[in-house]
């Protein structure tokens, strides 16, 4: 019996020889090899792992960002109640440095505020005494003139006019001075005429001030031989307001 031709063993992945190639010449090439086939090894997570992400863990997580429309998020839940308060995050900002930096200003924006206002008090109260005094020079210019004149044949018009410059209490003290005054001038038949050549503000403020008054008086009398005589003198005159009037409040040669 003739010996069958013995087939070699095949190998894997070695073509059988002998069979036919029914591909077509179009056909595309065998793929690669994709390399060993990797085992299911691992393909899930195990079962305990799992449960391991408590219910709480994944609640926090959506509690601290929510997304929206547009891809962006929104931060909720704790992020927002530690930034609530503007002012406490505002400071958090800073940090101490700008919190002393602004109690230093407003430090100083009270400090400046109480300056101008101590300031304008000042300058207030500067303008009533320069107003006072300008008032008091001009009252007491008028008054020395009416106070220091009389006439023999006029006395009680002369004496009244000189008294509703004064305060009531040295209008008093001046009425016995006039007494004695009108005496001499009965008998010698005398005419005072004052003629103030300046006023000078010696010191004051709103309500008193104190005055320096140059004054000639040209008497003519019987002693002068009926010629006159001019006397230069120098007197101060206190003056203090009374409403809306300055009166003299006292007469005093220097």
């Amino acid at each position: 019996m003739p010996d069958r031709p013995r087939n070699r063993p095949r190998i894997a992945g070695q073509r059988r020889t002998g069979e036919a190639r029914t591909t077509d010449a179009t056909e595309l090439p065998p793929a690669e090899d994709a390399g060993p086939e990797t085992p299911e090894v691992a393909a899930e997570a195990p079962q305990d792992a799992v449960s391991d992400v408590s219910t709480d863990t994944i609640e926090t997580a959506e509690k601290r960002v929510t997304p929206v429309s547009g891809g962006k998020a929104t931060i909720t839940g704790s992020d927002v109640e530690a930034s609530s308060d503007p002012v406490e995050a505002d400071a958090t900002r800073k940090g101490p440095v700008g919190v002393v930096l602004s109690a230093l200003l407003a430090v100083l924006i009270v400090l400046v505020l109480a300056v101008a206002g101590i300031m304008g008090v000042k300058a207030l109260k500067g303008k009533q005494a320069e107003d006072a005094r300008s008032q008091a020079a001009t009252a007491g210019r008028k008054a020395a003139e009416v106070a220091l004149s009389y006439d023999y044949r006029s006395l009680d018009k002369s004496f009244a006019a000189a008294r509703a410059t004064m305060t009531p209490d040295f209008a008093t003290k001046f009425d016995a001075t006039a007494k004695v005054a009108g005496e001499l001038a009965t008998k010698t038949k005398a005419t005072v005429k004052a003629d103030v050549r300046e006023v000078g503000v010696r010191d004051g403020d709103a309500n008193r001030v104190t005055l320096v008054i140059f004054v000639n008086q040209t008497t003519t009398s019987t002693i002068t031989q009926g010629k006159p005589r001019v006397d230069l003198n120098r007197t101060r005159f206190t003056m203090v307001r009374n409403g809306d009037q300055w009166l003299v409040q006292e007469i005093s040669g220097l």
